[in-house]
């Protein structure tokens, strides 16, 4: 069988205030709860503040949903 391409790997530039955040900056934990409703949170830490801990945050609730819902991939 063939072997599958390696994806092409594309270096987002970012704006000159933002700062690149790898995995091996943050953990992550996913949880779920089995009460009356259901549900599926996942925990972020490692943030050097409260400051990057909000922006991430802002950027999750913008992004996710797009991540989630508008891609059959596996990102």
């Amino acid at each position: 069988m063939p072997k599958r391409p390696e994806p092409e790997i594309q270096e987002e530039e970012l704006k000159e205030n933002e700062e690149f955040i790898s995995r091996d900056d943050i953990d992550i934990e996913v949880m779920s709860t089995a009460d009356d409703e259901p549900a599926v949170y996942v925990k972020f830490t490692g943030f050097d503040d409260e400051e990057d801990a909000e922006e991430y945050a802002q950027f999750l609730a913008e992004t996710l949903p797009l991540l989630l819902f508008e891609s059959t991939r596996l990102q």
